[in-house]
């Protein structure tokens, strides 16, 4: 009886890895939004984003928890059909939320290639086409499962590396999102701030 329940666990086991290094590596396929490190200072990479196409939604609320779930959804229901055109377009990475006092707003970035006039219009008024400009951002890397007081700490050591690393914050702080939430292992979040340069 023991060793039946041996080989179930290991079973299990093996199961819960095969999965995990399938939706890792399924996730590592996904387009992501290009960009160019300029200069890595420490921690920090100073990076520069060409402009970029993005729907976007706009949710109340100033925390993670409150306006993941429910701006994920909208967002979701618009690149899967949810449409004029019923037209599917491909998921990218990363996710992007910029909180705010008393809302937030999470943002899909466009596959590359498409173009405002491509782009099929949303079915959800809430959800909004947007122009982003071309910027350079200090972006600061970390693992595991987001949560607001993680996304906390994370903004405290970004702005006290960009203090320290002699430059200027000109916008407010995103958090980038890679991974879907059923992947537990290997995960990529990071903080950026747009800063001006060169210093």
């Amino acid at each position: 009886m023991k060793r039946k329940a041996m080989y179930v666990l290991i079973g299990l086991v093996v199961a819960f890895v095969g999965v995990q290094a399938y939706t890792t590596m399924s996730t590592k396929g996904t387009p992501q939004q290009p960009y160019t490190v300029l200069q890595v200072m420490g921690d920090l990479e100073i990076r520069r984003y060409p402009e970029a196409l993005t729907a976007s939604v706009l949710r109340p609320g100033n925390t993670y928890k409150e306006v993941s779930s429910s701006g994920f959804r909208s967002l979701a229901g618009y690149i899967f059909g949810g449409n004029d055109q019923k037209r599917s377009i491909a998921m990218t990475a990363p996710v992007v939320m910029e909180m705010g006092a008393d809302s937030s707003r999470m943002r899909f970035v466009m596959p590359e290639g498409m173009t405002m006039d491509s782009l099929p219009a949303p079915n959800d008024p809430d959800v909004q086409l947007e122009r982003l400009p071309e910027q350079v951002v200090a972006a600061l890397r970390f693992g595991g499962w987001s949560s607001d007081e993680r996304m906390a700490t994370y903004v405290d050591q970004l702005m006290q590396q960009v203090q320290k690393a002699g430059l200027e914050a000109i916008g407010p702080v995103r958090f980038l999102g890679y991974d879907p939430p059923w992947q537990l292992v290997a995960r990529r979040n990071e903080v950026i701030v747009p800063v001006r340069w060169p210093r």
